[in-house]
């Protein structure tokens, strides 16, 4: 495998570590991040690197509201292009994915979470009542800031991620599974080794109530002209 690390993340600044740790081969030159946040990826660049973060909420470096339009940059105007658990809060989903690959010059980083692994695991092992709404799924009484528009398994996801790449000019590079599962707990080893044992016969691939997230790797097939 290309990209990978060992390290594990629980919050947003351990995954900008994370990001770094597993991608910094590509996270050169100029970089566009749809969705900032705080902008953490910034602890871990080196001089040099000319960093954008976009997005609302936290604190980017441009506003941008994803929902009401498009991502205000040229075509091929980043070199790396990241967008992290973020498609899956917009309903128009597949028109931001087009927009990253527009925008991209040389490759886009995706993560997008498996909610079939965070919803089972809230109903098994979690504080679940059903006067409490799942978050980002549920219905609480007042509106939410924020929530997911789309449901994904990770097998989806990937699938998704494979399919609409290809579509835009751009070749997958690698897609790997992200586990937070904590494997020294007795009843997740118990449940992982049940699950795959009663879906054995099934269609359905038992790694979709493990995997945490889904992350993909998208690469131009062909450099701009003015290269």
């Amino acid at each position: 495998m290309r990209f990978q690390t060992d390290l594990q993340y629980h919050n947003r600044e351990e995954k900008a570590r994370y990001v770094w740790q597993k991608y910094q081969e590509i996270l050169q030159g100029s970089i566009l991040d749809v969705g900032a946040d705080e902008k953490y990826l910034t602890q871990h660049l080196p001089a040099g690197v000319r960093y954008w973060g976009i997005g609302l909420g936290g604190s980017p470096d441009q506003e941008v509201n994803l929902e009401t339009g498009m991502i205000p940059f040229a075509d091929n105007s980043s070199d790396t292009v990241l967008c992290l658990d973020v498609l899956e809060h917009l309903d128009n989903l597949h028109d931001i994915f087009d927009e990253l690959c527009r925008v991209s010059r040389k490759y886009v980083i995706i993560a997008l979470p498996n909610a079939w692994s965070g919803i089972l695991r809230v109903i098994l092992f979690g504080d679940y009542q059903t006067h409490h709404h799942m978050k980002y799924y549920g219905v609480p009484v007042e509106k939410p800031l924020d929530r997911h528009k789309w449901f994904l398994s990770y097998d989806e996801a990937a699938h998704f991620v494979a399919q609409r790449s290809a579509e835009k000019g751009m070749r997958l590079v690698q897609v790997d599974a992200y586990y937070s599962i904590d494997w020294r707990r007795w009843r997740n080893r118990i449940f992982y080794a049940l699950s795959h044992a009663l879906l054995r016969f099934s269609k359905v691939n038992a790694e979709n109530f493990f995997i945490s997230t889904m992350w993909a790797v998208l690469e131009k097939q062909e450099a701009p002209n003015n290269a």
